[in-house]
């Protein structure tokens, strides 16, 4: 780990900067996504630096996180670190995470899959009995936005309004995650689970936060 921090010290300025830009942003936005135009530099620089970066996380005592399949890098941190979504946040998530494999597939203009709020507000009400009001999805959809989980397409959260879901979603909840809390809310709600489709999930390695 000696060596690998050592490697910092060899950078020049520029590289320097770009190594205080790509942790700042890795620690204040969670994820760093290969495809966002803002992303770009600092993504790749992280795959090119993983090793000094990597080190400087351990230091840190948090594990960075990389899946060049899906372009996404994050961080797992101590206990501590780990953030607390409320019960709406948490169901909204998993809907998100289960449209996200829904919608991968499809043939779109942009280069994330892309639902809309309609599609999210149905599967809600399908999961859970009951029906999110406008005031508080807004809230729920801010946050997993800050979180560059999703990312609406404009302000005004209409039915028809598009919402681009991000691979960060596959990072932050695996397959095992996603069938734990989908069966939860679903005993919870005493909703029958007819939304969730193992069979459309894939397994990976990924940890659920």
């Amino acid at each position: 780990m000696i060596d690998d921090l050592k490697l910092i010290l060899d950078y020049d300025e520029a590289e320097r900067e770009l190594f205080r830009q790509a942790v700042h942003r890795l620690f204040s936005t969670s994820f760093i996504l290969r495809g966002i135009r803002e992303d770009e530099e600092l993504y790749s620089f992280i795959i090119r630096n993983r090793d000094a970066v990597e080190a400087y996380c351990e230091c840190a005592g948090w594990v960075l996180r990389v899946d060049e399949t899906i372009g996404v890098v994050s961080w797992k941190g101590p206990s501590p670190a780990r953030l607390l979504l409320s019960k709406d946040d948490t169901i909204l998530l998993v809907i998100a995470r289960l449209l996200y494999e829904e919608k991968r597939s499809e043939i779109s203009l942009l280069d994330f899959p892309v639902t809309t709020v309609g599609d999210i507000m149905e599967k809600f009400r399908a999961l859970t009995g009951d029906q999110l009001k406008k005031t508080r999805l807004a809230d729920v959809l801010r946050r997993l936005t800050r979180l560059k989980l999703i990312r609406p397409l404009k302000g005004d959260l209409v039915g028809d309004t598009q919402v681009v879901l991000y691979p960060s979603l596959a990072m932050a909840l695996d397959s095992t995650a996603v069938q734990g809390l989908y069966e939860k809310i679903a005993a919870d709600t005493g909703q029958a689970a007819g939304l969730y489709d193992e069979s459309e999930e894939e397994t990976d390695d990924d940890q659920a936060e």
